[in-house]
C-alpha cells in the first residue's frame, strides 16, 4: 500500500516539473518576442507546440498560436499566419474564452493579416469584432484605441485616406489624454498620420509627425530599433515623393545600416529596404543602381528567405519593368514569368500581386505581337478582378480599358467600344463625374471615337474629360507641390492641344466650339506660374497671429476638400460628406484671406473667367485677339493597329473679340499643311527683307484685319511664332505698317485683362546695366560680353528721371541678383542684360531644385560666368546671388506695386530664343510677380539707337505716366529717323499699358 502513494507522488513531481518547464519555455519565447528576436521567438514557440502540445491548456495553445501568427505576419509568411491565427481563435472559443482581451487580440491580428492580403471585407469584420469585445471590457480603453488605429490602417490601405486620417486623429487625441503619448503604439499612429498628411498634400505637417514617430521609437531604446528604422524608411519615401532624392537616398542608406546593426535582425526587413532603394533609384532614372538593388534583393531572398517569398517575386517583377522600359522585351517576359510563379505559389491566382504581374506579362506579349496570348492574359486578369473586387469596381474598369486598347489596336473596334463604354459607366457610377479616373476613361473613349472617324463624338468625350481636369485646378492647384503641378500641366496641355485640333476641324459646321477652345485656354494658360511662395513668405514673416491661423486652417481644409474630390460618390455618401457645404465654407475663408494677402486671389488660379468675361471687357475702339497654335493630331491605321500622335504641321487660330459684338469670331492664320518651322520662316521675311512681305501679311494678319471695324488698339495674347514678332511692323498692301492703322500690344494671358489698374504714384525706379559677368580667370563659354553702351543708357535715363523720381542705379559688379531681390516694389524695374532661353551644358538644371520649365529661361547678371566656371569644376554656388535670375526666381520677386519692367536686351526674336515657352516664361514670370507691364526687345539693334528710343520713352513716361502711349510715341519718333521696321519695331509692350 505504501508504494501506491509513492507512485502518485512521483507522478505529481514529474507533472509539476513539466508544467514549470513549459512556463519557463513560454516565458523565454515571449521575452524573445518582446525584444523583436522574431526568428528565435518563432523557433521557441514552434518547439513548445511540437514537444508539449498535449500538456498545454487550450488557453495556452490559443496564446502561443496567436504569438506565432503575429510573428508570421512580421516575417511576411501569410500562409502560416492565417493557419496559426485560425488555430488561436479556435482554441479560444473551445476554452470558452476565459480571457476576452487575448481573444480580441487574436481577432485583431487576423484582421491585420487580411488587410495585408487586400481582403478588406474580411479584415473589417475581424477588426470590428475585436473592437466590440474590447469596448465591453471594463477599465481603461487604451487597447480599444490601439485596435481602432488598426481599423484606420485598413481604410488607409483601401485608399480611404480621409476616413483613415479622421480615425488616426481620434486615436491620437485619446492616447495623449490617457498619458500614452510616448508608447510604441502612439509612435505607429504618428507615422501613419504623417504618411496620409503627405499623401493629402501637407508635406510639412506630415514630415513633422513622421519625425515625432522616429524620435519616440529612439527614446524607447534598442528594443524598438526596428520600428525606428521603419519610421525612418517612411520618411525616406516622403523625401522621394517630394523629389528630395539626396535626402531620400541618405535616409534609406542609414536605415539599411541601422537594420544591419540590429542583433538577430530578420533578413526580410533588410530585403525590404533594398527593395525601397531600388524603387527610389528607378524614380531617379538611375536604372543601373535600381537594377543592382533588385538583383541584391533576389540574392538575399535566395540565401535567406527562399524563392517563394513575395519580395523575391516583387524584385523579379521590378526588374521586368526595368527590362521592358529599356527594350529588353524577351528578358522582361522571363522575369515576369518567374515572379508570376512565386506569387501563384504564395498567394494563389486570385490575388492583386498575381493579377498585376499577369497584366505586365500581357503588355509584353502585346509588344511581341503575340496578341492572342495578350488577350488570354488580359481576360484572366479581368476574371481575377471580378473575383477580388466585383464588376462594380474601378480596378475592374481599368482592366476593361486595357482589353479595349488591345482590341482597338487590332481593329476590333466594335468589341473595343463595348469594353470602353462599360468602363466609363462603372467609373461614372462608382467614382462620379468629377473624379480624375472618370476623366481618364473619357479620354480613352475620345481616342476610340477618333479611330472610327467619329469626330463629333470624340470632341464631346475630350471636352468632358478636360472639364473634369479643369474642375480640379481650383481645388488641387494651391496645395500641389511644384512637381505635381508640372505633371498636371504637361498632361492637361497635351489634352487641350488634342482637343483644339479635333474641335477646329468641326468649326465650319459648329462655330460655337470656338468658345470651348477659348475657355480652355483662359482657364489653364499660365498654370505653372503661381506666387504661392511669396504668399507663404508673407504669412511666415507676419506678426498677425489671426492671419497665420486663418491661412493654416485654409491650407488644412483645402487639403481635406481635395481628398474628398478623390473619393467616389459611393464613399462620400457612406461618410455623409456634404461637398457643397465644404466648398462654401472654404470659399468664405478665401474671401477673407483675399482682403489680407496681396496676390492671394491669383495664387488660387481660379477658373471663373470665360469668353463672356472677355467679350464684356472690350472697350470702344479696342479689340482683343487670342492666338492659338493648333497642332495637327492624326490617327493612322497600320497592320499593327491604330496609332495616334501629333504631326509637325501647325496652323494658328485667331479668336477675335470686338466692342459691340455679341460673341467672338474666328479666323485661321498660316498656310495649311506647313510645319512650325515653315511658318516661322515666312513670318521672319517681314523683318528680315522685303521678300514676301505681302504674302506674310496675307497669311498671318489679313484674315484678322478683315474682321476688325473701328479699332484703334488691339491687345493680342500670342502663341508660338508670334512671341518673336511685333505685329505693328507688318506691311499692308498699300505700303503702310499696321502701327499706322492701330497699335498692337501683347498680354501673357487673357486673364491679365482683369487685373486691377494701377497708377504711378511713388515714382521709384531701379536701373540695372552692364553687369560684370567675368572675373579674370572665369570660363566664358556662355559668351557673355560686357555692355558699356548699357551703362551710358542707364546714365541717360537717370538724367531724365532724376528730377521727379527716386532713382537707384546698379552697374557692373553692383548689377547683381541680390540687389534685384532687394529692390522692393519699384515703380519701374529696368534690367539691361543678356538673357537665356535654353540650358547650355545642362548648367541651369544642375542649379535647380526641381525639373521645371521656369528654370529654362532667365537673365544673366554680375558673376554669371564665375558661377559657370565653378559649375564646370564641380563647385556649387549659393543660388540667391549666383548671377542667374531664372524665370522661377523672377516670379517670386515682390513686384505687386510695380508698373513696369523693361528688358531692353533680351532679344526674344533671335535664333537663341527659339523656345517660345521660354520667352513666354520670362515675360509671364514678371507679370505674376506683380508687374503690370513689361517692355522687351525682339532683336538686336544699334546700341545708340536703342538708347535713343529708351530715352524718348522715359521722357514721355515722365510726362504722361502712360506706358503704352509713351512707347508708341518713342517708336513713331524713331521711325522718322530710321524707317526700317527691325529698328523702330524692335520693342514690344506686354501689358495693358
Amino acid at each position: 500500500m505504501k508504494n501506491v502513494p509513492a507512485c502518485i507522488f512521483f507522478s505529481l513531481i514529474i507533472h509539476v516539473c513539466s508544467a514549470q518547464n513549459i512556463s519557463n519555455l513560454i516565458a523565454q519565447a515571449e521575452q524573445n518576442l518582446e525584444q523583436n528576436h522574431w526568428e528565435q521567438a518563432t523557433n521557441n514557440f514552434n518547439s513548445i507546440i511540437e514537444n508539449y502540445v498535449d500538456d498545454l491548456t487550450y488557453h495556452q495553445r490559443a496564446k502561443i498560436y496567436n504569438n506565432l501568427g503575429y510573428l508570421n505576419l512580421n516575417l511576411l509568411d501569410a500562409f502560416e499566419a492565417e493557419r496559426n491565427l485560425n488555430l488561436s481563435i479556435l482554441y479560444h472559443e473551445e476554452a470558452g474564452i476565459p480571457n476576452q482581451k487575448d481573444y480580441a487580440m487574436a481577432l485583431l491580428n487576423m484582421g491585420i493579416l487580411y488587410t495585408d492580403q487586400v481582403e478588406f471585407d474580411l479584415a473589417r469584420r475581424y477588426i470590428q469584432k475585436s473592437l466590440d469585445i474590447l469596448g465591453e471590457i471594463p477599465g481603461p480603453k487604451t487597447d480599444f484605441w490601439i485596435a481602432r488605429a488598426k481599423m484606420a490602417m485598413l481604410y488607409e490601405e483601401a485608399g480611404s485616406y480621409t476616413l483613415a486620417l479622421s480615425i488616426y486623429n481620434n486615436c491620437y487625441d485619446q492616447l495623449v489624454a490617457s498619458g500614452n503619448d510616448l508608447s510604441p503604439d502612439f509612435a505607429e499612429i504618428c507615422m501613419h498620420k504623417g504618411r496620409i498628411l503627405i499623401l493629402n498634400g501637407d508635406p510639412t505637417e506630415g514630415e513633422k509627425f513622421i519625425n515625432l514617430s522616429s524620435t519616440i521609437y529612439e527614446s524607447l531604446g534598442a528594443q524598438y530599433a526596428v520600428e525606428r528604422a521603419e519610421s525612418l524608411e517612411h520618411l525616406a519615401i516622403f523625401y522621394e515623393r517630394m523629389g528630395r532624392f539626396d535626402e531620400a537616398e541618405s535616409t534609406l542608406l542609414e536605415v539599411l545600416r541601422l537594420k544591419r546593426s540590429i542583433p538577430d535582425e530578420a533578413d526580410i526587413l533588410i530585403i525590404e529596404t533594398l527593395n525601397d532603394l531600388g524603387i527610389m533609384y528607378h524614380q531617379m532614372g538611375e536604372t543601373r543602381k535600381a537594377s543592382q538593388m533588385f538583383q541584391e534583393v533576389i540574392i538575399e531572398s535566395e540565401e535567406n528567405v527562399g524563392t517563394d517569398h513575395p519580395f523575391y517575386a516583387t524584385a523579379k517583377n521590378n526588374l521586368g519593368t526595368l527590362a521592358l522600359s529599356s527594350g529588353d522585351i524577351e528578358g522582361a517576359r522571363d522575369l515576369f514569368v518567374d515572379a508570376l510563379a512565386t506569387y501563384k505559389v504564395k498567394f494563389g491566382v486570385n490575388h492583386p500581386y498575381y493579377a498585376n504581374t499577369l497584366n505586365n506579362l500581357a503588355r509584353v506579349e502585346r509588344k511581341l505581337g503575340n496578341n492572342a496570348q495578350a488577350e488570354k492574359y488580359y481576360m484572366e486578369v479581368l476574371g481575377i478582378d471580378e473575383k477580388i473586387y466585383g464588376k462594380n469596381h474601378p480596378n475592374y474598369a481599368t482592366t476593361l480599358i486595357n482589353v479595349a486598347v488591345l482590341y482597338s489596336s487590332l481593329g476590333r473596334e466594335q468589341e473595343a467600344d463595348r469594353f470602353y463604354r462599360e468602363a466609363v459607366t462603372i467609373r461614372e457610377r462608382v467614382l462620379g463625374v468629377n473624379h480624375p479616373s472618370y476623366a481618364s476613361a473619357l479620354e480613352y473613349m475620345g481616342m476610340h471615337s477618333l479611330a472610327i472617324n467619329s469626330n463629333i463624338e470624340a470632341e464631346s468625350f475630350f471636352r468632358k474629360s478636360i472639364e473634369v481636369q479643369i474642375g480640379q485646378i481650383g481645388t488641387l492647384f494651391p496645395i500641389m507641390t511644384e512637381g505635381d503641378r508640372e505633371i498636371f500641366y504637361e498632361r492637361i496641355k497635351s489634352n487641350i492641344d488634342r482637343y483644339n485640333y479635333v474641335a477646329s476641324q468641326l468649326l465650319e459646321d459648329n462655330p460655337e466650339l470656338v468658345k470651348n477652345i477659348f475657355d480652355f485656354q483662359i482657364k489653364t494658360k499660365g498654370f505653372l506660374f503661381n506666387p504661392s511662395k511669396n504668399i507663404q513668405d508673407h504669412v511666415n514673416e507676419s506678426q498677425d497671429f489671426e492671419l497665420k491661423e486663418k491661412y493654416r486652417k485654409w491650407r488644412s481644409d483645402k487639403r481635406l476638400l481635395a481628398s474628398y474630390y478623390q473619393m467616389g460618390v459611393q464613399e462620400l455618401n457612406e461618410q455623409n460628406v456634404n461637398l457643397e457645404y465644404e466648398e462654401s465654407r472654404i470659399d468664405q475663408l478665401e474671401k477673407e484671406l483675399e482682403q489680407k494677402l496681396p496676390n492671394f486671389e491669383e495664387s488660387l488660379h481660379k477658373v471663373d473667367k470665360n469668353w463672356r468675361s472677355v467679350q464684356e471687357y472690350v472697350k470702344p475702339g479696342g479689340a482683343i485677339v487670342k492666338l492659338i497654335r493648333v497642332r495637327e493630331f492624326k490617327s493612322l491605321t497600320q497592320s499593327v493597329g491604330t496609332l495616334f500622335g501629333f504631326t509637325d504641321n501647325t496652323r494658328y487660330l485667331a479668336i477675335i473679340f470686338q466692342y459691340g459684338q455679341p460673341e467672338p469670331s474666328y479666323v485661321f492664320l498660316g498656310a495649311e499643311n506647313e510645319t512650325e518651322e515653315q511658318h516661322s520662316e515666312r513670318l521672319e521675311n517681314t523683318v528680315s527683307n522685303d521678300e514676301g512681305k505681302n504674302l506674310t501679311y496675307d497669311l498671318f494678319w489679313k484674315p484678322i484685319d478683315d474682321q476688325l471695324k473701328n479699332v484703334s488698339s488691339i491687345l493680342v495674347v500670342p502663341d508660338g511664332i508670334f512671341y518673336k514678332t511685333n505685329p505693328n511692323t507688318l506691311t499692308t498692301p498699300n505700303g503702310d505698317n499696321l502701327i499706322d492703322k492701330y497699335y498692337v500690344s501683347y498680354l501673357t494671358t487673357s486673364k491679365d485683362l482683369f487685373r486691377p489698374e494701377m497708377e504711378i504714384f511713388n515714382r521709384k525706379s531701379y536701373l540695372f546695366g552692364n553687369p560684370t559677368y567675368n572675373q579674370e580667370e572665369s570660363d566664358n563659354r556662355l559668351s557673355l560680353v560686357s555692355m558699356p553702351e548699357s551703362e551710358n543708357e542707364i546714365r541717360g535715363i537717370e538724367n531724365v528721371l532724376s528730377e521727379d523720381w527716386h532713382v537707384k542705379s546698379h552697374l557692373r559688379a553692383d548689377a547683381n541678383e541680390l540687389k534685384i531681390r532687394s529692390a522692393y516694389n519699384p515703380t519701374v524695374l529696368h534690367i539691361d542684360s543678356h538673357t537665356f532661353f535654353n540650358d547650355q551644358y545642362n548648367f541651369i538644371a544642375n542649379h535647380s531644385p526641381i525639373d521645371n520649365p521656369l528654370f529654362r529661361s532667365g537673365i544673366y547678371l554680375a558673376g554669371a560666368s564665375e558661377t559657370f566656371s565653378r559649375f564646370m569644376k564641380g563647385i556649387r554656388t549659393i543660388p540667391e546671388n549666383d548671377g542667374i535670375l531664372t524665370a522661377y526666381e523672377a516670379m517670386n520677386l515682390d513686384l505687386s506695386k510695380t508698373q513696369l519692367v523693361v528688358l531692353p536686351s533680351c532679344e526674344f526674336g533671335s535664333e537663341d530664343a527659339e523656345n517660345s515657352d521660354g520667352i513666354y516664361g520670362l515675360q509671364r514670370a514678371f507679370i505674376v510677380a506683380g508687374a503690370r507691364n513689361i517692355i522687351t526687345s525682339l532683336s538686336k539693334i544699334d546700341d545708340k539707337i536703342s538708347s535713343e528710343l529708351m530715352i524718348l520713352f522715359y521722357q514721355k513716361l515722365n510726362e504722361t505716366n502712360k506706358v503704352k502711349e509713351s512707347l508708341k510715341y518713342a517708336q513713331f519718333e524713331i521711325r522718322k529717323k530710321y524707317s526700317d521696321p527691325k529698328v523702330w519695331g524692335a520693342f514690344i509692350l506686354t501689358g495693358n499699358g
